[in-house]
Parts: structure tokens; C-alpha cells; sequence
């Protein structure tokens, strides 16, 4: 397991060291993330409180949807693919503790669809992103927790990652409050995929291996430092223990 772990540290480490153009970017994370994934929820890249480097991310800014208190030092960064089954069984966890800590701490959703294996992962990405294109912070979140919402209690061992409707994008995007032919055209808009294609690559500078990937941060006056890096469908306990002792610091 060590062995694996180095290998894609490895992998990741010299991921940092090139600018990749945005085809490139998502090839090298498809097989960086293809293999992670086949032992994905085994290998724990730390515990709370034991990482103590610099966010390699991108700094949360103005391209970010930030909820719960905008200006915290302690900001959790979780990194998603919404057909990823570990991210469907996640999401409950992230909103309760968005409930419990909004009003002490920021988060901040990203997009890490593993297109290799999640086929629709990449389109659904971008209906999030058009949530919030089109209806800010409070659309992002709510066509998030809808997506998953809807998926999570049909979720079971035989079927991990339901699928949507052939039209369950635009149908959440209609009952979360959005107009159907603005949500369409922002969907088709190269800039959207761009968007996503952007925070692929941010996954990859900040050492992502699989999803969803957390990260629990503290603003520095030169960055963030990483708290905790939290990968998988961890308990509830896991993140609270992890966003207390950054609260503490």
C-alpha cells in the first residue's frame, strides 16, 4: 500500500512542476485518478491535524461560490464528482456540517469529474456550474444539494451511483428556480467547460488522487495552510475533529 501511495504522490509531485494545456491536464488526471480510484477509500492520505503544508490549490477568490461565514480564516474545500458514489454518499455529511459551522467557517465546492470512468460526471459539472453562473452562491448550493439529493436515497450497493433522467439536469435546474433557456445556453457555452477544464487543473496542482477530496485549510498571511486533507466518504466526526482544531489554531 506504501508503494502505491508513493507511486501516485509521484505522479502528482511532477503534475505541479508543468503547465498543461487543458486536453492534457484532464488526460493526466484521468489516469492518475483511474488508478487511485481502484483502491480508493483504503489509502488515508493523513489524519486530522497531522498535514501541516501549504495548500498547493488554487486561492479561494472570486471565481469561487463561497457559503456559510465568507470572510473565516478556516475554509473547507471540497473537491467532487457528482457520479462519483463515494461524493453521493459524502454529500449528507457536507450539509450538515454546512448547517452546523456556516455560521463560523467558509466552503467552497470544486469540480473534479473523473471523465475515464463517470461518463456523465463532466455534463453535470457543468449544470452546477451554470447554477451559479446563473443564480450565484444560493443556486450553486441548491442545484448541488438537489443533484445529490436526489441521488443519495437511491443509492444501494447494487446500483452506488443512480443516474439522473435524460432530462433530470434541466428538471433541477426548473425546480431550484432557473430559466430553462438560459440554462441550456450556458450549458452548451464553451465557457462553461472551461470553467470545469480550470478546476481539473487547480485538482491536479493541489495533489487530488481521487474524489472527493476535502480539504480543511487556515489562512495565513501568504496562503493557507493545510489542516487536514480528508479523502473519501469520511464520518461526520472525521471533518468535526479536523475543523475544530483549525478553529482552535
Amino acid at each position: 500500500m506504501s508503494k502505491l501511495r508513493s507511486l501516485f504522490s509521484s505522479f502528482a509531485s511532477k503534475a505541479r512542476h508543468f503547465t498543461l494545456s487543458t486536453p492534457v491536464a484532464i488526460i493526466l488526471a484521468s489516469l492518475i485518478l483511474g488508478g487511485s480510484h481502484i483502491v480508493y477509500g483504503l489509502i488515508s492520505q493523513s489524519t486530522p491535524g497531522t498535514q501541516t503544508t501549504s495548500f498547493t490549490g488554487k486561492p479561494i477568490d472570486g471565481t469561487d461560490y463561497v457559503e456559510g461565514k465568507t470572510n473565516s480564516k478556516v475554509v473547507v474545500v471540497e473537491y467532487s464528482d457528482p457520479e462519483c458514489p463515494y461524493c453521493i454518499s459524502l454529500h449528507p455529511t457536507m450539509k450538515q456540517l454546512r448547517t452546523d459551522y456556516g455560521d463560523k467557517i467558509a466552503f467552497v465546492y470544486r469540480h473534479f469529474p473523473l471523465t475515464q470512468i463517470h461518463p456523465h460526471a463532466y455534463d453535470e459539472a457543468k449544470a452546477i456550474a451554470c447554477a451559479g453562473t446563473l443564480g450565484g452562491k444560493e443556486k450553486y448550493y441548491e442545484y448541488i444539494d438537489a443533484l445529490f439529493g436526489y441521488k443519495a436515497p437511491l443509492q444501494t450497493q447494487q446500483n452506488p451511483s443512480p443516474q439522473l433522467p435524460a432530462s433530470g439536469k434541466e428538471d433541477i435546474a426548473k425546480n431550484v428556480g432557473l430559466d430553462s433557456a438560459a440554462f441550456k445556453r450556458c450549458e452548451e457555452d464553451q465557457a462553461t467547460a472551461t470553467a470545469i477544464d480550470s478546476s481539473i487543473n487547480d485538482g491536479i496542482q493541489a495533489g487530488v488522487q481521487g474524489t472527493p477530496s476535502s480539504f480543511v485549510l487556515l489562512k495565513e498571511k501568504k496562503g493557507y495552510k493545510v489542516i487536514a486533507f480528508i479523502d473519501g466518504a469520511r464520518q461526520y466526526e472525521y471533518f468535526k475533529a479536523a475543523i475544530d482544531q483549525a478553529l482552535a489554531e
